[in-house]
């Protein structure tokens, strides 16, 4: 009875105490959990939001985020026809994060094998080697890890969008950016077309050229986006209301023709290197409008030249006998001198000018003896300009001072370019400023001012312009979006230089100088050209006009316009070069500068088909002149030409060839041995070759087909026998 009412207990003391132990226990944790989630909010809420949580917010979100520029397009350089001179090209950067690469070091070897090889097929001047060795330094280096692992440059090269695309096709990089390492970053690079034509004039950005004096226009605005980071360095951009769009620079529209500026380069860099010229400078000019066609400004360095500095407005020195455009012009249009008026030049080429008790010689590099005004600027007589300019001028130097002032040369150009340097004219009025003495009138007469070859060319331009002289320029306009926004029209410098009587004498007198004088040379069948030559010794720092071994700095000029009766193009050529003791290059303007001018014009007259007379089709069939020589190559050339013959009954060997208007007829030629041949009708080649082969020692006399030969064909012939062949073209 008692077993049974103690298992009936409902309350056992012991077991009640470890209930309540237990619970007690459970609330303090409870409670310890709640104070600690309070305690974990309100840190959260003093981060959040407490005087620390700005900074630890900007912290976080430099780690998340960050603001990447986007960079604007440059604009692009067009041509005056809208061909592309400069532009923006992209290129990028090649980097390898090897670190995420899965795979063994067998595998690894046997990929990056066949990667360096195509590697080296797709970016020029890297071997197999190398990018094997290269790839292999990265692998090692990812596995080490540490500092710069994850981003190790391949090359310095960069590489183009074309080779990019090739790129990421390899072995290795075919898995992606996570997968295969590459990594790529672009750059914007100036791209031109036509490598490094007009490369002075276009220039560098911030640097030179038009890319520096259009730089705002050009360049445009840079925009920036928000990005957040996806995964290691690689960022994507997100919408957000700091985000700024680029804004594209505009583009420029230059009167550069780009087959101008290919022959001006090309023909003063020949002429350069021919003679051993240190520097030049090449220009053309449209007559109207002042529009600079071409402009080529190149230095010698050895055996080749660089286009590095701009001559044309920065070779500020005597000009020679060029200048005496100015001094006829004062004589007919200040002092109303007529072309007729006689000038006794001395009949040895000497004269002495006086100035006080001393005597100053002045030299022709030719006699002219006794001639009239036309004939001093036809031969160029330095003589003869001292001495009717003394005569005019010399108790008024002032006068002539005034004159040249009046023509406009005297302001400074720069044909929107920076850097273009004022002449320097001196003056009785400022002798010490300018530098005037007894002898500055003297030399002036006869080209020893001091002025750039673009000035030059201002004043010959504006002779061919019917006396207005207009600025020279290279843009014409600032366009956006095929619009033009900002144009640069023709600038006048001055609206007339002289009358129309003078300009017409003048103009007479400059025709002159190429028909009749020293510019002869320039003489052309097809159009005429006006012009002058200028030769000048130019002065040599604080060395005067020679340096310590007696050498001397010359300056050779052509300057004129063509064609002469309808001008529409004026051009210069000026090239500097040093002439030694015992030298024997040439420095005058009509043998180093002229041959360049006369090259120039009549490859630019050769462009322009309204120049030329048009093509009319006669009523009388006629056929292309066939040569002799080889039967098989004549076979050829007649099935090309669709021309009539019965060649293609002949078999082989050689063969004349004689034609009327509608038919080739073909001789065959009997070449036994020791009996001369017929090769009247051949090719200069086909009949050395046949006429050689014999032993027969050649001469020849002509150009085109052969016409005669000095030993009768069937003639006995001997080894060693000389011949004579007559060539004349084909037609004649």
């Amino acid at each position: 009875m008692s077993r049974t009412n103690k298992g009936n207990n409902p309350a056992n003391p012991h077991q009640q105490n470890i209930k309540r132990s237990i619970m007690s226990r459970v609330r303090v944790l409870y409670a310890v959990f709640a104070v600690i989630a309070v305690a974990i909010f309100a840190m959260i809420l003093v981060t959040q939001y407490g005087p620390n949580g700005t900074p630890l917010r900007n912290r976080s979100d430099l780690k998340c985020y960050k603001t990447i520029e986007v960079p604007a397009s440059r604009g692009n350089i067009y041509s005056h026809d809208g061909r592309i001179l400069a532009t923006d090209s992209p290129s990028y950067n090649l980097s390898l994060d090897f670190t995420v690469l899965d795979m063994s070091d067998e595998e690894f070897g046997r990929l990056s094998a066949a990667l360096a090889d195509s590697l080296s097929r797709t970016i020029p001047g890297y071997s197999k080697d190398y990018f094997l060795r290269r790839l292999r330094e990265i692998r090692a280096k990812a596995l080490r890890g540490g500092p710069g692992s994850q981003n190790q440059r391949l090359v310095r090269d960069k590489v183009n969008q074309i080779q990019l695309d090739r790129i990421k096709t390899f072995p290795i990089f075919d898995k992606g950016r996570l997968g295969g390492g590459l990594i790529y970053t672009q750059d914007a690079e100036r791209y031109k077309p036509y490598g490094t034509l007009a490369a002075r004039t276009l220039g560098k950005p911030g640097e030179f050229g038009l890319e520096a004096s259009f730089d705002d226009a050009l360049s445009g605005s840079n925009g920036r986006n928000l990005c957040v980071r996806l995964v290691r360095d690689i960022w994507v951009p997100v919408v957000s209301k700091e985000n700024i769009e680029a804004k594209n620079g505009r583009d420029l529209l230059t009167t550069i023709d780009v087959d101008m500026q290919d022959i001006v380069e090309s023909e003063l860099r020949k002429q350069i290197l021919d003679k051993n010229a240190t520097c030049g400078t090449a220009v053309i000019m449209e007559v109207k409008t002042g529009e600079i066609r071409a402009i080529s400004n190149l230095t010698r360095y050895g055996s080749t030249v660089r286009d590095d500095e701009n001559h044309a407005v920065t070779m500020r020195c005597e000009p020679g006998s060029t200048f005496k455009l100015v001094s006829l012009m004062a004589l007919i249009d200040e002092a109303g001198y007529g072309l007729d008026y006689p000038v006794d030049c001395t009949e040895n080429g000497r004269y002495y000018y006086q100035v006080g008790r001393r005597k100053y010689l002045v030299q022709d590099s030719h006699a002219v003896g006794q001639t009239d005004l036309l004939g001093v600027m036809e031969h160029s007589s330095n003589i003869g300009f001292v001495k009717v300019i003394d005569e005019e001028y010399h108790d008024s130097p002032e006068r002539f001072v005034d004159f040249i002032h009046s023509l406009g040369i005297d302001r400074q150009v720069n044909m929107q370019l920076n850097g273009g340097l004022k002449p320097i004219i001196k003056d009785p009025r400022r002798k010490k400023e300018t530098a005037w003495d007894a002898l500055s009138l003297m030399k002036m007469s006869y080209g020893y001012a001091v002025v750039t070859p673009i000035h030059t060319l201002m004043l010959y331009n504006a002779v061919a312009n019917d006396g207005h002289m207009v600025a020279p320029r290279l843009v014409t306009a600032v366009m956006e979006n095929g619009h033009a926004v900002e144009r640069f029209g023709t600038e006048t410098v001055n609206r007339k230089i002289c009358s129309d009587k003078t300009l017409r004498l003048v103009r007479q007198a400059l025709e002159g100088v190429v028909e009749e004088g020293t510019g002869s040379m320039m003489k052309n069948p097809n159009f005429k050209i006006a012009g002058k030559t200028g030769t000048a010794q130019i002065a040599m720092k604080n060395r005067g006009y020679a340096d310590e071994r007696g050498g001397r700095d010359y300056l050779a000029t052509f300057v004129g316009y063509f064609p002469a009766d309808n001008p529409r193009y004026s051009c210069i050529v000026a090239i500097k070069t040093y002439h030694g003791p015992g030298a024997r290059n040439s420095y005058y303007g009509a043998s180093l500068a002229a041959p360049a001018f006369k090259a120039i014009v009549e490859r630019v007259y050769a462009l322009d088909a309204e120049w030329h007379a048009p093509l009319t089709e006669s009523d009388v069939p006629s056929v292309a002149p066939v040569k002799g020589g080889d039967v098989q190559e004549m076979r050829t050339a007649a099935g090309r030409l669709s021309i009539t013959t019965d060649i293609a009954r002949r078999g082989q060997g050689w063969a004349t060839a004689t034609q009327d208007s509608a038919r080739v007829e073909v001789t065959p030629v009997q070449c036994e041995e020791g009996v001369m041949p017929a090769v009247q009708g051949m090719a200069l080649k086909d009949a050395l070759y046949l006429l050689e082969s014999r032993g027969l020692r050649v001469r020849v006399s002509g150009k085109g087909k052969v016409v005669a030969q000095s030993i009768r064909a069937g003639t006995q012939i001997r080894e060693g026998d000389a011949v004579t062949i007559t060539l004349k073209p084909a037609g004649n």
